[in-house]
């Protein structure tokens, strides 16, 4: 008897079901301290995200993608919308709808393989989470964009179970449409998914039909997203730009660190690991599940087309501008295909169970000084980071100022090292915040197309050259009046157009 509980305790309901409670737990755990750490910091991009919130907020949508771009787009500020009508701070909020985004797709697949009583499967899944680099837990936690086009890839699972349910794979054609326009680093995804469905149904008739019926949508959704920057090419302040070359492959694939170092397994900075799951995984199925291997070797033969790209060359070793944002959906694409897999109970349990929660508890209790290390200023390139603290005591201060000098108007350098969160985040935070705008390279059309003409006869300008008032003294068309020795002024009587300030603002701050 005793021999019989030794080699069967393994096998009870009771073991895996505490397991998976255990393992999203940890999960969950980590995201909510990673929210404490690292989401007090913000970095110079994120008060746009705040902006487009707040404005969806109040229902009002100026346009398809993120301000003064033909591309990305606020999907997070549109989750965070139920969260701002709930009073939660657009800082905390559009975070929160960061962290939602991320770990939806990896949920959803774990509980679907779990109720579907592949329970060994939908661990490995939360194992995969668990397992990967802080570095990549800090890069899912950032509003701005990268974790929008994984989502759509949360219902493949549901595919890759039943593959002949067209149903599903119909769902799944729109959302993985919707996922490109969104966000294309959502290819890596979408096209092993759909390789796996081709090859799966090639022979059936239906298949086809439901693939066209899907790919009709293509056009509307072109339509939504990219014709209005087309038909309005004014709105567009940074624009998108593909480029190809061989030269980008061999910088890709000398440093395949820079590519790959945020999204390995246990070590940052390398990529040893990550290649080592796929080489298994792909022996795996080459093994057990062939028309499985061959959409996995699709996967495979689009990371190195990718390779190719300009887009996956621009950013850094950093994860506020990291090169590994381009391939986010990797542990997604992974975790899909171990469900073609199965697994031997005894040694999952011995082998996989352990190692998960050794790294997992090691991850969190040494997060903090993960944090602290790529937090540092000599890190900073692409964007800069502000403590939450500190940004909010701006807003607040800048708000005094403008309430003090009776004036409903900031204008605020571009070269300001406060310029996005006072433009963005000052009326994101606050409804009564003084309306903005930037010298240059305002985002929002409908603030600097308005006001081009407007003559504002008084408000406060921040400005770098702290000498402003010198400069323009001989000016006949506004009077300046300093407010500190840093570059704040009041101006007041003016009688230039908003344009024609700002004109005078950037030929002075060159001088």
């Amino acid at each position: 008897m005793k021999t019989s509980l030794n080699t069967t305790w393994y096998n009870k309901p009771l073991i895996l079901n505490s397991l998976f409670i255990i393992f999203v737990l940890l999960i969950i755990t980590t995201r909510v301290v990673m929210f404490f750490n690292i989401n007090t910091y913000i970095d110079s991009d994120q008060p746009f995200m705040w902006i487009g919130a707040s404005d969806y907020a109040k229902g009002l949508f100026y346009e398809p993608r993120f301000y003064g771009q033909n591309y990305n787009s606020f999907m997070e500020a549109f989750f965070a919308v139920p969260l701002l009508w709930l009073k939660v701070p657009v800082y905390y909020a559009v975070p929160l709808a960061t962290h939602i985004i991320f770990l939806f797709p990896f949920l959803f697949t774990a509980s679907f393989l779990f109720f579907s009583g592949k329970k060994e499967n939908a661990l490995l899944v939360l194992a995969i989470v668990l397992c990967m680099t802080p570095a990549y837990d800090i890069l899912n936690s950032l509003p701005r964009g990268f974790v929008t086009g994984v989502f759509f890839g949360s219902f493949f699972v549901v595919t890759f179970l039943q593959p002949r349910k067209m149903k599903y794979f119909f769902l799944n054609i729109l959302l993985l449409e919707i996922g490109y326009f969104i966000n294309p680093n959502s290819i890596i995804v979408s096209v092993p998914f759909l390789l796996f469905s081709l090859f799966t149904n090639y022979r059936e008739r239906r298949f086809y039909l439901v693939l066209l019926a899907g790919l009709a949508f293509v056009y509307p959704l072109y339509t939504l997203f990219d014709q209005f920057y087309l038909d309005h090419p004014s709105y567009v302040i940074y624009g998108l730009q593909h480029s190809f070359s061989f030269d980008y492959f061999l910088q890709n694939i000398t440093h395949p660190e820079q590519a790959f170092g945020h999204i390995n397994f246990f070590v940052e900075e390398q990529y040893l690991f990550l290649c080592l799951a796929v080489v298994l995984l792909a022996a795996a199925l080459f093994k057990t599940n062939r028309m499985a291997f061959f959409a996995f070797a699709g996967f495979m033969v689009i990371v190195v087309l990718s390779l190719f790209s300009g887009k996956t060359r621009e950013g850094s070793f950093w994860p506020f501008y990291s090169y590994s944002r381009m391939y986010l959906g990797i542990p997604l694409v992974i975790c899909l295909f171990t469900t073609k897999l199965s697994f031997s109970r005894r040694p999952f349990i011995i082998l996989i169970v352990p190692l998960t929660l050794i790294f997992s508890s090691y991850k969190l209790l040494s997060l903090k000084n993960k944090v602290a290390y790529h937090t540092m200023d000599s890190h900073a390139i692409g964007v800069h980071l502000v403590k939450l603290e500190k940004v909010r005591d701006a807003i607040d201060f800048y708000k005094g100022v403008c309430k003090k000098n009776k004036v409903d108007r900031l204008l605020i350098s571009n070269t300001f090292w406060l310029n996005t969160y006072l433009a963005y985040g000052g009326p994101a935070v606050y409804n009564d915040f003084p309306n903005t705008e930037e010298t240059r390279s305002e985002r929002r059309y409908k603030v600097w197309n308005g006001n081009k003409d407007k003559v504002f006869r008084s408000f406060v300008l921040i400005s770098v050259a702290s000498n402003f008032d010198k400069l323009t003294q001989s000016r006949s068309e506004f009077e300046c009046v300093r407010l500190d020795e840093y570059g704040l002024f009041l101006i007041k009587n003016n009688t230039l157009s908003n344009a024609s300030f700002i004109s005078l603002v950037n030929k002075t701050e060159r001088l």
